[in-house]
């Protein structure tokens, strides 16, 4: 047909590469790739019991390639295996064919071993797709537990988020008026889940429903938290995996703070003035031992102050030399927030990580939550219906 567009263009050559890249231009995947190749490296690392990225620098590179196939190979099923030695073998070991009249010739089996690979492959990524499909689920699921948005208070601009190390995190973080108070305390928690991935996600999830349901029950916080603390000690593994949380409970007429500190990276505490105190007070990790005790500590937040609760991703991030971002470099960025609200401090502190850690793989989930007082005559919230 005359007006039928050309299967070839520009435009859709341009629009192909849009859909391909997601926009990205050449530095960004290029670090992309950079980065995904230190996580692969790492991740082989584990395998194999060495460290093959410091190998690889000290161009060990042959070693390194061995020990990467080597672990592909073991995670292989026994018919993957079968088939990627078939075309190995049809690949390097050639034939001699008599041709008449040419005195023979040899022959590499090129075309079958590309199918044989491509076949390999086809069900490699078929599993790739099915695992993806069920942690993009994992992830859906772990999201409605999470608040959707911050609780609207007046007087108190709160915001929170996490950056996930992978599909599924093990960071938890939460804001809610407690139940059977009138709406007159507010429950703020951030807690990390040892370890990555499914396993600290699964145990996150105990976490939120098991707070959520003691937090019904109008104990003191201390109580609440050696409740939680038996509860985790249920499904940790006998101690293996272990929680640490901050636990806080706000009186919002008062702005009296109470909180339980159970192992975490303690909060920062700016005060209008810039002064930083740090809550310690608290305990052991959840899920350690049953007859855990913990203490509580009480301040209270003015006009102007902001609570910044984080998770050690925060100050473990590191850049490609292995440099650490750190408390130090932390605590600047935190003074430097100044009267800045809630939420553009939360972004602000996740770019300055960023941007520190460049190129290099994030190894942790990274939370924060955000507690900000408005000053005398300014307005964060309103009134809950």
């Amino acid at each position: 047909m005359a007006n039928e567009k050309p299967w070839f263009s520009l435009g859709r050559l341009r629009a192909f590469w849009q859909r391909t890249s997601e926009g990205l231009n050449a530095e960004q995947l290029w670090s992309q790739f950079r980065r995904e190749t230190r996580t692969s490296l790492d991740l082989y690392s584990a395998e194999t019991g060495r460290n093959l990225r410091e190998e690889w620098s000290a161009r060990k590179r042959r070693r390194v390639i061995s020990a990467v196939a080597g672990a592909m190979y073991k995670r292989l099923t026994p018919v993957r295996r079968l088939l990627l030695l078939v075309a190995v073998v049809l690949l390097v070991f050639p034939s001699v064919q008599n041709v008449p009249g040419s005195g023979g010739r040899i022959s590499f089996h090129s075309t079958p071993s590309a199918l044989i690979l491509l076949a390999l492959l086809v069900l490699e990524l078929a599993d790739r797709v099915g695992l993806k499909r069920d942690l993009e689920i994992a992830r859906d699921i772990q999201r409605m537990l999470l608040p959707e948005r911050p609780p609207a208070l007046p007087g108190l601009d709160i915001a929170f988020g996490t950056k996930a190390a992978n599909t599924v995190a093990g960071d938890y973080y939460d804001a809610f008026p407690r139940p059977n108070t009138d709406d007159s305390r507010l429950l703020l928690v951030v807690a990390d889940v040892a370890g990555k991935g499914i396993p600290a996600g699964l145990l996150m999830a105990a976490v939120q429903t098991g707070l959520h349901t003691l937090a019904a029950d109008p104990v003191p916080l201390i109580e609440l938290a050696a409740r939680l603390n038996r509860s985790m000690c249920e499904r940790s593994g006998g101690g293996r995996h272990l929680i640490t949380a901050f636990l806080a409970e706000l009186e919002i007429a008062t702005r009296s703070l109470t909180w339980v500190n159970a192992g975490h990276n303690p909060p920062i505490l700016v005060r209008s003035g810039g002064a930083l105190e740090h809550l310690e007070d608290g305990g052991l990790p959840l899920g350690a031992f049953p007859a855990s005790r913990y203490e509580s500590g009480c301040t209270e937040l003015r006009p102007g102050d902001a609570l910044y609760i984080y998770t050690d991703g925060v100050i473990e991030a590191v850049d490609e030399s292995g440099a650490e971002y750190g408390e130090d470099r932390f605590e600047r960025q935190l003074a430097a927030l100044g009267t800045t609200g809630a939420a553009a401090s939360l972004s602000r502190i996740f770019e300055s990580v960023d941007r520190f850690a460049g190129a290099a793989p994030q190894y942790d989930d990274i939370t924060c939550l955000v507690l900000r007082v408005a000053r005398a005559g300014a307005k964060f919230g309103a009134k809950p219906s």
